[in-house]
């Protein structure tokens, strides 16, 4: 980033050593989405959507799920990500193309924190690596606990893989949001929601339990045990699904003296119907939100049809679990 695009940029800096203690990443992070509406008319108008926008809770069979309408995400859940459709665009995530009113945190000289131009939640971030790279975490776990822990127990930090939600695959970025507004956070403290696979000292490894869709929840109070036991996970699926790429996943992570990481191994990116061309088709395409049990959708129809059997079907075709048998 040559200097003159950096000063354009750059809103702050967060390195979190003297002036800038972890604690003071929440306070920055909320300051630059306040600053952002201010100064950037657009972005003020999709903030100022989800005030009105329509909500619906869903109780499933075990699980809840929060259903938002919101004709805002329709860029997002419509994205084309195949090779060619990305080799044709210029990459948005990139400092060069952001918009002119776009400004960043510079963190710790490697990320760039963003306000999310199209929200699905207040104070909706996306921290894309300074670097065009492609967006993998099998190596970059440890960033993204670093991430986590900085932000602290007021954000939780999101991360979709290439095939499964990241509708940039070719740039490496995370997500934040502010923490407990998905309902699967409620449900990782629920007794009887999650048997235990494996525990050591410093590591508890569970597995998800009625609740619609495979989850693997790795909890340690230690960064390199939690990557440790992250990238253990991941070689058991790459294994299980014989791929030597990163198998689909979404990830959760959130800090509060201790890690909780959750991990949703995926089958399939977009359910059948998202592909459909008659009335039937769903606008729904599972990411790490959606995993997360806020389903968004930008059509108003869908908002007004979807009920528990649609979405735990639909959770059941995208997730990496035994297809029920007919």
């Amino acid at each position: 980033m040559n200097d003159a695009l950096k000063g354009r940029i750059i809103w702050a800096l967060f390195d979190g050593e003297g002036d800038h203690p972890p604690a003071a990443l929440k306070a920055l992070c909320r300051e630059l989405v306040n600053e952002q509406r201010a100064s950037w008319a657009d972005f003020n108008n999709a903030c100022d959507s989800l005030r009105t926008m329509k909500t619906r809770d869903i109780q499933c069979s075990g699980f809840s799920i929060r259903l938002l309408y919101n004709p805002v995400r329709s860029v997002n859940t419509l994205a084309a990500v195949t090779p060619e459709k990305i080799s044709e665009r210029p990459c948005f995530l990139c400092a060069a193309n952001l918009p002119l009113e776009q400004k960043a945190i510079m963190y710790r000289g490697d990320f760039l924190i963003l306000a999310n131009p199209r929200p699905i939640l207040p104070f909706h971030l996306t921290i894309a690596h300074r670097a065009h790279r492609p967006q993998s975490i099998y190596d970059g776990m440890d960033q993204f606990l670093r991430i986590t822990m900085d932000i602290g127990p007021d954000f939780t930090t999101l991360y979709n893989g290439p095939r499964c939600g990241a509708s940039a695959p070719d740039h490496l970025h995370f997500q934040a949001v502010p923490s407990g507004k998905m309902p699967i956070e409620k449900e990782f403290g629920i007794k009887g929601k999650f048997s235990l696979l494996s525990a050591t000292d410093n590591i508890t490894i569970s597995s998800g339990r009625g609740l619609g869709r495979k989850i693997i929840l790795i909890e340690g109070s230690r960064t390199g045990d939690v990557c440790t036991a992250f990238r253990e996970s991941i070689d058991t699926l790459k294994a299980h699904t014989g791929q030597s790429e990163e198998p689909m996943i979404n990830v959760i992570g959130h800090y509060n003296n201790t890690f909780y990481l959750a991990i949703f191994p995926r089958r399939a990116h977009r359910p059948a119907a998202f592909y459909r061309e008659d009335d039937h088709r769903i606008l729904v395409s599972p990411a790490v939100v959606e995993m997360g049990g806020i389903i968004v959708t930008p059509s108003e129809t869908d908002f007004n049809r979807l009920d528990a059997s649609i979405i735990e079907a639909m959770y059941r075709e995208v997730s990496l679990m035994p297809k029920r048998k007919s």
